[in-house]
C-alpha cells in the first residue's frame, strides 16, 4: 500500500512515541502522513485505557470514523494501543467497521497487514511479546525542538489501581546503543531537548548499562542540550541515579514524581513499595545536591479505603514537600485491576470534595514557587511563538517552568536565552531576554 496515514492518539506520553514509531514505520514503506482524515487511505486510532473518560472518547471517535467508510469502503480502519490490548475481540463487536485491532506489541504485524489485501473481517492481534522492543526502528519526530523517546516497555509493579501491566506487559529495556543512536538522529534534525520514557523510567537495565550510566552516555552527545525523563517510580530513586543527575551538565534540574498518596496505609493498599518516610528522603537526598530542583508529581484522592486521616496524611505530605505542580486525581475504578473488586468507600461527591480541597492546597503552593522566581535569571528553551500573540515566543526552564517573552533578536525555535523573569500570570511566568 502507498498513500496517506492519518493517527489519532489518546493518553499519554508513551502512546505519543508509539503513534511516531508506527508514523516512522509507514513512512519508511512510503506512505506519507495527513492530518485530514477524508484524504486518507488508512485512519489509526491510539488508544488509552488508563481512565474510563480516555476509553469513551477513543470509542466515539472510532464510532464517527464510520463516516469515512461509507464514503469510501476501501479505507481500512485500524484500533491500537492500550485500549485495544485491554478490549481485543470486544471492539468489533460494538464496532463493525474497524478492520484492525492492535495491541502495542503488535505493531509490526499491522505494518505488514496493511501492505497486504484488505481483511474480509476484523484482525485481531493481542498477543503479548515480552521481548518486543522495535529494535532497529526510530519513531518518527513530529516537532522541531523536542521529542519524547521511550527507553523502555512494559510494567513489572503491580499497583492495585493500574491497568498499565495488563495492557503492556513485562518490563524490558532497550539496548542503550539504539537509544544512543536514537537521540543523536534526532539531534541531528535539530532536536535540542528529549524526555526518556517508561512506565518506571529509572529501573532502566540491561546487562551493560543502569539508568545511571544511561543518562551520563546521553549526556555526552553533541548538539543536544537537555534531557529530562518521566517517570521515576520512587521504589528505584537511588543515590546512583541523583549523583548521575547532579553531575550530569545536559540532565534537566527537574523530576517528576509520582507519590499518589502521602498515607502509609494506602501507600500499601496500593502496593507502591515505598513508605511515606522514603519518598521524604528521596526529596532530602534530590534537594542536598540539586537545591532548586523543580518537582512535581501525581496523587490520587479517594481511593478505595481512604480514611479522612489518609486523605489528611496527604495534604500533610504535599505541604511538607512543597511541590512545584501535581496532575491531581479522584480515584477511578479501572476494570481488570485488582482494586476493582473492592467496594467503593466514597461517593463520587466524597471523592470531588477530597479533589478540590487537594487542588486548592497545590495551586496556593505553585503560586508561591513561580513568585518566588520573579526577579531570577533563568536559561530558557524556546520551543514556539506563543499561541496567543504572534509578536511573544514560549519557551521553558531548565525546572520546567512555562516563560512567555517578547520578541528579541536571536529569538527561534530551539534557540537558548537567558531572560529575568519579571512577572507571574496565572500559572505562566513573563520574562525580559537578558541575551541570546
Amino acid at each position: 500500500m502507498s498513500g496517506k496515514y492519518f493517527l489519532a492518539t489518546f493518553g499519554c506520553q508513551m502512546n505519543v512515541y508509539d503513534s511516531n514509531l508506527l508514523g516512522g514505520m509507514l513512512e519508511k514503506r512510503g506512505m506519507q502522513n495527513t492530518s485530514d482524515p477524508e484524504s486518507a487511505d488508512v485512519l489509526i486510532v491510539n488508544t488509552c485505557s488508563i481512565r474510563g473518560g480516555a476509553e469513551d472518547r477513543a470509542y466515539a471517535r472510532i464510532a464517527a470514523m464510520k463516516y469515512y467508510k461509507r464514503r469510501n469502503p476501501d479505507v481500512r480502519i485500524a484500533v491500537i494501543g492500550c485500549m485495544a490490548q485491554n478490549h481485543g475481540e470486544k471492539i468489533p463487536v460494538e464496532l463493525d467497521h474497524v478492520d484492525y485491532v492492535v495491541g502495542p506489541d503488535n505493531y509490526r504485524g499491522l505494518e505488514n497487514l496493511l501492505f497486504e489485501k484488505k481483511p474480509k473481517v476484523t484482525r485481531v492481534l493481542t498477543e503479548q511479546n515480552a521481548f518486543e522492543n522495535y529494535p532497529g526502528v526510530m519513531a518518527r519526530l513530529d516537532s522541531a525542538v523536542s521529542c519524547h523517546i521511550t527507553i523502555m516497555r512494559g510494567c513489572n509493579k503491580r499497583c492495585t489501581y493500574c491497568i498499565v501491566p495488563t495492557v503492556r506487559g513485562v518490563e524490558r529495556s532497550r539496548e542503550a546503543d539504539d537509544i544512543v543512536a536514537e537521540v543523536e538522529r534526532a539531534v541531528s534534525e535539530g532536536v535540542r531537548e528529549v524526555s526518556l520514557l517508561g512506565q518506571t523510567v529509572n529501573s532502566y537495565r540491561t546487562e551493560k548499562d543502569s539508568f545511571a550510566s544511561l543518562l551520563r552516555r546521553l549526556d555526552t552527545v553533541s548538539g543536544l542540550q537537555r534531557i529530562r525523563f518521566m517517570s521515576p517510580h520512587p521504589r528505584h530513586f537511588d543515590m546512583e541515579t541523583i549523583r548521575a543527575m547532579a553531575e550530569s551538565e545536559k540532565v534537566c534540574n527537574h523530576v517528576h514524581m509520582p507519590v499518589q498518596s502521602g498515607s502509609d496505609a494506602m501507600l500499601k493498599k496500593m502496593r507502591r513499595q515505598y513508605t511515606r518516610a522514603r519518598f521524604l528522603e528521596i526529596i532530602r537526598e534530590l534537594r542536598a545536591v540539586m537545591p532548586n530542583v523543580g518537582l512535581s508529581t501525581d496523587i490520587i484522592a479517594g481511593f478505595v479505603g481512604e480514611t479522612e486521616s489518609d486523605f489528611g496524611e496527604t495534604l500533610s505530605l504535599v505541604e511538607e514537600v512543597g511541590f512545584d505542580s501535581a496532575y491531581l486525581f479522584a480515584y477511578s475504578p479501572r476494570e481488570g485491576t485488582p482494586a476493582f473488586a473492592e467496594p467503593e468507600t466514597l461517593t463520587a461527591q466524597e471523592k470531588q470534595e477530597r479533589l478540590e480541597r487537594l487542588i486548592a492546597l497545590q495551586m496556593g503552593i505553585t503560586e508561591k514557587k513561580l513568585d518566588a522566581m520573579v526577579g531570577r535569571t533563568e536559561e530558557i528553551l524556546i520551543e514556539d511563538k506563543s499561541s496567543r500573540d504572534a509578536t511573544e515566543w514560549m519557551g521553558k526552564t531548565d525546572c520546567f517552568k512555562k516563560v512567555i517573552l517578547p520578541d528579541a533578536p536571536g529569538m527561534a525555535k530551539g534557540a537558548l536565552v537567558r531572560a529575568e523573569i519579571i512577572a507571574r500570570s496565572g500559572i505562566t511566568l513573563r520574562g525580559r531576554v537578558t541575551s541570546t
